[in-house]
């Protein structure tokens, strides 16, 4: 049931996503060493009671300032971990008896992991079980996640051959981001407007802990730079 639920899903989200409209399939876990700091846990464990951990967003931030008073603009490397094309995360459930997955076909490249579930990849550490996926980034860009057991409220998606629902969980925004960008990129208020140049940065506006390092008309909520509008 799982595989036709994504492939239900994967196939309505990616259609049109190609000349082809081919469904990607389950990716295994990479056989690389996640990067230090690169381990993302999607829940935990506290003192017994279960938690999610959701969104969040991992990625260098950038701090943004726009010229004042003669002050010319420039933007600024500030706080979180640079994430560049070829460095391996390690995604963790800490509750593997509950399926949860890391679903991404909006980004530069596919994320598509199995259930992580007992018994699929368990681990342990301070005593606390868990169930993990590693996946390698290849290109440069922002990697939007969410848990396609997320349920309602979802989109639904109907099977067309035995005719059941089943709600992706994106409807309700992404579970977490991840944005990776190539060494020795240009950040700068131009790149952050709109120049056409795949030299700019891709995270600069995405990841942020204040504010002020979110691009003009939007603001930082939960780790995640967003529009107001789209605010509930």
């Amino acid at each position: 049931m799982r595989t036709l639920a994504l492939l239900a899903a994967a196939a309505t989200i990616v259609a049109c996503a190609g000349p082809e409209g081919t469904v990607p399939s389950v990716q295994p876990s990479s056989g690389e060493t996640p990067r230090g700091g690169l381990v993302i846990s999607l829940n935990r464990v506290i003192a017994g009671h279960f938690r999610l951990i959701a969104p969040l967003c991992v990625g260098q931030r950038w701090d943004i300032r726009y010229p004042a008073g003669g002050v010319p603009g420039e933007v600024m490397a500030a706080a979180g971990l640079p994430i560049r094309p070829g460095d391996t995360a390690e995604f963790r459930n800490y509750m593997p008896d509950v399926p949860t997955n890391v679903t991404s076909l909006s980004g530069p490249a596919v994320l598509f992991s199995p259930n992580l579930v007992t018994p699929y990849n368990v681990a342990g550490e301070a005593g606390e079980q868990y169930s993990f996926w590693r996946y390698t980034f290849p290109l440069p860009g922002v990697y939007e996640f969410f848990d396609t057991n997320a349920g309602t409220p979802g989109r639904p998606v109907v099977d067309s051959y035995y005719g059941t629902t089943t709600y992706v969980g994106e409807a309700t925004g992404p579970k977490g981001t991840v944005c990776v960008d190539a060494p020795g990129c240009e950040a700068s208020l131009e790149c952050l407007a709109g120049k056409d140049d795949p030299g700019c940065c891709k995270c600069v506006g995405v990841c942020c802990d204040r504010d002020d390092q979110c691009a003009a008309g939007t603001t930082c909520l939960r780790g995640r730079c967003v529009d107001p509008s789209q605010i509930e």
